[in-house]
């Protein structure tokens, strides 16, 4: 199964790359995935403003940055979102990137990894309403990675003992839910 690992922070300096670089690292050894590491960051995304809604786009967008955006997501037959929490939500960078397409999203499993002092809950749990509001089907539990904790000092990403655990049990509920 392809799955798509959506890094959503696109501000300098973010924490988010690491932690993105470590669940691509640890998806790399499983057989049974392969992983499309898509990084909001490096598709230069513009606010929604395209004159079809994506709903009634048919995978078809006029801004070629969408498109192109679009051609990244569309293979991946599952995603997992790698989500900070600003001010108890979702980055507005990322929820624009997933606003922008629809077919992409439809019916495919979805599961987060989450990273804040309190692990993202709130924008996860924000998340799981926008993605089940496109028609993806939410898997649990979430991964969820505790700055404080995971990030001593303010140094480099050193996750938890069952971060890698926690991260293989996010993947294998994202395949039984492929069916």
């Amino acid at each position: 199964m392809r799955i798509g690992v959506i890094t959503g922070s696109t501000r300098g300096g973010n924490r988010g790359a690491a932690i993105g670089d470590a669940v691509v690292a640890a998806l790399a050894g499983r057989a049974d995935v392969e992983v499309a590491d898509l990084r909001v960051a490096d598709f230069d995304l513009g606010l929604l403003a395209d004159p079809v809604l994506p709903a009634h786009a048919d995978g078809r967008y006029a801004d070629p940055a969408t498109a192109r955006w679009a051609a990244a997501v569309a293979p991946c037959e599952a995603f997992i979102f790698v989500t900070p929490e600003y001010n108890a939500a979702p980055p507005a960078a990322m929820k624009n990137a997933v606003d922008l397409l629809w077919a992409e999203w439809r019916a495919k499993p979805v599961g987060f990894v989450g990273y804040a002092f309190n692990g993202a809950v709130r924008a996860i749990s924000h998340w799981r309403d926008i993605t089940a509001n496109l028609g993806m089907r939410v898997v649990q539990p979430a991964v969820t990675v505790n700055l404080a904790t995971d990030y001593p000092d303010g140094g480099s990403f050193t996750p938890a003992g069952d971060f890698a655990d926690r991260l293989h049990g996010l993947v294998d509920a994202l395949l039984a839910e492929r069916g």
